[in-house]
Order: structure tokens, then C-alpha cells, then sequence
């Protein structure tokens, strides 16, 4: 099987039909609860940007604003963020003169999912370079867009599938220069590692990982050494400019804002979640909330081949470490250590996981991991190449099933790919789980009440933590002038994802309001629309 597929031709295939499916489908997918938020708080930057650099306006209307939302109780949270993805995307509609809202969240959603493709791009790079294998890196491209989870919010989560991306496009970047830093290695790979860290602060642990590695293979020549060292300098200077140059919030008072920047990721939003059929805060929740939800809601093939290939390993470490006195290194080669340096990055994020206390929304945060488990199960793969061809042969089978089925179900219920569960936990996750936290399924309810319902004007409000005021921005001009959003006591019709707000008992009223549609995923309701009777 390897032999047929083992080709360079396939795999043209297989991205040019990944492409189409996303052109095809950008348009699907609804908006996530903070995305219009994101998107406001983008704009004004990028206006305040374009004043200061076309008019020399630097004290506008626009810096002026973002002044007074930093000290806003509401909206300081969304303020202080680093904006790359939604400077890039205000500059692009700008260019492209699109104006209707609708629209523009469209354009998001197609940039998020470009920058998407674009990873995977690299992602095959990574393992054709390691592994010399068309196979192996098509399937772990295949594997990467056939988790439905990722695909889902590949269109609309611009924070934690953009991570996701520059995450891969960083490590291949990071392996580049950690084999020579040469001048080009270097430039690419701060400015990778710079855009990471713009995108989640947590990115900062992957240039950590990768000057210590390049220092400690130097430790035993002090000329080497103090070359390398001049070059993680230069590094550091670039990764930090590249930083601030997509913060702006810092251009204002960097010592000061940074330091409210710290204090606002100390002290998120306490958020529900529904765990085990328990309603937890979010710092309440337990050391395995992460790995749990990783176990429920990948495909079971990928579970099971990547936890083999990252005991083989765990094994394999050990091994070099007990023989280090003797060999006085830890690695051989640059294959192993690009094997090495994958499995410290799937290490160094999982025991922080462990050990944080404030986790919600399932293991989005965590989502860049999932590549390093999909090349830990090609390492599994790649392992086995000396067995029994009978033995590949039928570990082929088995993963090319799972994802085929995979594939089916996701296409089944397109566009609701974000409740995925997987086989193993279908028994025990109903109504224990939280389903549509971020409120993607508002849209295909908006959706069934205009359809049903031919008034011009319709009253609609949302039960929990959901926003009908910015999910309805996602429909044409029409539909949104047809929709009034509403509170609970003056609604035509009320609309619940069953998230729960911290601290607010949710209510709805069963004499004035009866069960009018409910939204089925895989046998799971995860969107209920009540009318007034």
C-alpha cells in the first residue's frame, strides 16, 4: 500500500481537493462568541494605525477610543489582545473595499482557513524532510483536516487554529535554524517565532526550547558557543520587534500595558462548564480536564497510534539518557533530534495543562498539540517499516478506515463539525458535556426562524451564553434588519446552547414559551428554539 500511495502525484491531489473544500464551504460556518468583539477592536487599530501613517495623525479620534475601552470594565478584556489576524484582515477587506458585515466575517473566515491550508503546506514539508516518505506526509496532512473539530474552527477561530498554524509553520521554521543559522534561517524563523507569540503569549515556550537546544550543542566549544549565542541575540531582537509591530496596544506605554496585558491572563473571566454532568467554574476544574477532553474528541485511530508512537519514544529517551556519561549526547543525528524536539513540545504544554486551573471550552487553548500527536503516531508508522509487511499492512487499513468514516460523519453533519465526539465516549457524554460552547449553532437557528416565520420584524433573544447581536452578523443585510434581538420578557422567540453563564441561573418561562425546534447532531441536541405561545 505504501508502495502504490508513495507518491508525489497523490498528494497534489490531496491538497488541491482540500482547497476547493475550503473555497467551498468558507461560507457555512457561523461566528464564535467573541469574534464580532475581536473584529471591532481590529478595526479601530487598524484605522488608528492608517491615520497616524497617511495623515501623521498620531493623537486621533481612533487612539483615543482604544484609551477609553482599556479603562472600560467590559470591553479592557478584548483591548489588550494581540491583533496580527485581525490587523491582517481589516487591511485586506480595506484593499478589497468590502463594507457589508457579513462579508467581512466571511473574509475572516477564509483568511483563517488560507493560513490553514498554508500550515499544512509545511506540515508536509516537516515530514517529507524527515521521514522521506510522500506517504507518511500525506497521510499526517489527511489526519490534520480530517479532525473534525479542526476543520470546524480552521474557518472561524482565529485565535486558537491560528496558533494552531504558526505553531507548524514555526517547528519546521525552528528545525531550519536549529541546523544552521545562517542569516535566511534566521530572519524566517524570529519572524515565525514572533507572529506565535502575537498569537498566544504561551508561543514563547517554542524559542525557549529551541535556543536551549542550539546552546547545549554547542557547550563544548566556547568559540561555537559565543557565535551562537550572538545569533540567538539577534533572534531575540527580531522575535520582540516582530511582536510589538502586531501589538499595538504596547506602542501606547509597552512597560505599562504589557504589565496590564500579564495581570489580565492572571485573572481571566471565570467561565461554566458542563464536565462529567457537572456545572464547574472554570478554575474549579480538575488536573484531567484536558487530557480528557483530548481522549473524547480526536478520532480513535489517531488517539491510539500517536500515544504508541510517543511511548516509543518516551523509551527512546531514556535510552539515550542512561547512556549519555558514555556517549555525551543525547541525540545522533538531526533526525532524532527533530523526533527530540517534537516530543519536548508535546511534553512542556501537557504538563502545563496538568497543573493549570482555569481551563473552559473543552481543549481548544490546546489545539497545536495536535499536529505533534499526529506526528507522533507517523513516528509509530515510520517504526514499523522493518516489521512484517503484513503487520504495516493491516495498521494502514485500520487508519485509512478511521478516516474514512471520520470523513463520512463529517460531511454528514456538516456544518456542525465542532461536536465531534468520538466512538469511545458516545455512551457517557450526552448531557455531560458542553456541545456548542461558542455558539456556532445560532446561525442555523436565525436561519429557521426567518424561513418559518414571514414577519418583517422578529423578536429574538438568547438563553445563556450566547449573543444574538453579534451571531446574526454572519447573515445577509436582509435577514439582519429582519431580526430585533431582544431580553427574554419581550421575544417573539428564545434561542439556548445550553452554556450556561458563571454565576446566573438560566431561566426559561414554560407558561409563556413552548419548545418550538430542536438542532440534532449525531443524536446530540445542541440548539433548542422556544417560541411565545
Amino acid at each position: 500500500m505504501k508502495f502504490i500511495l508513495n507518491t508525489k502525484f497523490y498528494s497534489y491531489i490531496v491538497f488541491l481537493s482540500f482547497f476547493f473544500i475550503g473555497i467551498m464551504f468558507f461560507r457555512d460556518f457561523g461566528i464564535y462568541g467573541d469574534e464580532p468583539v475581536h473584529r471591532w477592536i481590529g478595526s479601530i487599530y487598524y484605522l488608528h494605525i492608517k491615520e497616524s501613517l497617511i495623515n501623521f495623525n498620531f493623537n486621533n479620534e481612533y487612539i483615543e477610543k482604544i484609551k477609553e475601552l482599556s479603562n472600560d470594565k467590559q470591553f479592557r478584556l478584548w483591548i489588550h489582545y494581540p491583533i496580527f489576524f485581525d490587523l491582517l484582515t481589516e487591511f485586506i477587506s480595506d484593499i478589497l473595499n468590502i463594507n457589508t458585515t457579513s462579508n467581512i466575517f466571511k473574509l475572516r473566515h477564509l483568511t483563517n482557513f488560507l493560513i490553514f491550508f498554508l500550515s499544512l503546506i509545511f506540515f508536509y514539508k516537516l515530514i517529507l524532510e524527515r521521514f522521506k516518505s510522500y506517504y507518511l506526509a500525506t497521510l499526517g496532512v489527511v489526519l490534520i483536516f480530517f479532525s473534525p473539530r479542526i476543520f470546524a474552527e480552521s474557518f472561524y477561530n482565529s485565535k486558537d487554529i491560528l496558533f494552531l498554524s504558526l505553531t507548524i509553520i514555526n517547528i519546521y521554521f525552528s528545525i531550519k535554524f536549529i541546523n544552521s543559522q545562517n542569516n535566511k534561517n534566521l530572519f524566517i524563523y524570529s519572524l515565525t517565532a514572533g507572529l506565535l507569540i502575537n498569537s498566544r503569549i504561551m508561543g514563547i515556550l517554542f524559542p525557549l526550547l529551541t535556543f536551549s537546544i542550539i546552546l547545549f550543542d554547542a557547550m563544548d566549544n566556547n568559540k561555537i558557543l559565543l557565535s551562537k549565542i550572538i545569533k540567538i541575540t539577534i533572534s531575540s531582537i527580531i522575535i520582540f520587534l516582530t511582536v510589538i509591530l502586531f501589538w499595538p496596544f504596547l506602542w501606547i506605554a509597552p512597560l505599562k500595558n504589557f504589565g496590564l496585558y500579564l495581570e489580565f491572563i492572571q485573572n481571566l473571566p471565570v467561565v461554566m462548564n458542563l464536565y462529567f454532568g457537572q456545572q464547574l467554574l472554570s478554575h474549579q476544574t480538575p488536573w484531567h480536564f484536558i487530557p480528557v477532553w483530548i481522549s473524547i474528541t480526536v478520532p480513535i485511530g489517531t488517539l491510539m497510534f500517536s500515544f504508541i508512537g510517543f511511548v516509543l519514544l518516551i523509551l527512546k529517551f531514556i535510552s539515550r539518557l542512561s547512556s549519555v556519561d558514555k556517549t555525551n549526547q543525547i541525540w545522533f543525528e538531526k533526525n532524532e533530534l527533530q523526533d527530540f524536539f517534537i516530543f519536548f513540545l508535546l511534553c512542556l504544554p501537557l504538563i502545563t495543562a496538568l497543573s493549570f486551573k482555569n481551563n473552559f471550552d473543552g481543549w481548544r487553548h490546546y489545539y497545536y498539540l495536535y499536529p505533534l500527536l499526529v506526528y507522533h503516531l507517523l513516528y509509530f508508522f515510520h517504526s514499523t517499516r522493518n516489521l512484517k509487511f503484513k503487520f504495516f499492512t493491516i495498521i494502514n487499513i485500520f487508519i485509512i478506515v478511521n478516516i474514512l468514516f471520520t470523513a463520512k460523519w463529517m460531511f454528514s453533519y456538516h456544518p456542525h463539525q465542532y461536536v465531534y465526539f468520538n466512538a469511545i465516549s458516545k455512551n457517557f457524554i450526552k448531557n455531560s458535556f458542553d456541545l456548542d460552547y461558542f455558539g456556532l449553532s445560532i446561525k442555523d437557528s436565525l436561519n429557521y426562524i426567518l424561513k418559518n416565520d414571514d414577519r418583517d420584524k422578529i423578536k429574538i433573544a438568547a438563553v445563556g451564553e450566547v449573543w444574538i447581536k453579534g451571531s446574526m452578523l454572519i447573515l445577509d443585510e436582509s435577514s439582519q434588519k429582519r431580526i430585533l434581538p431582544s431580553d427574554l420578557n419581550d421575544a417573539d422567540y428564545l434561542i439556548d446552547t445550553f452554556r450556561a453563564k458563571a454565576g446566573k441561573k438560566k431561566i426559561i418561562d414554560s407558561k409563556n414559551f413552548s419548545k418550538y425546534h430542536n438542532l440534532v447532531v449525531d443524536e446530540k441536541i445542541i440548539n433548542a428554539i422556544y417560541k411565545k405561545n
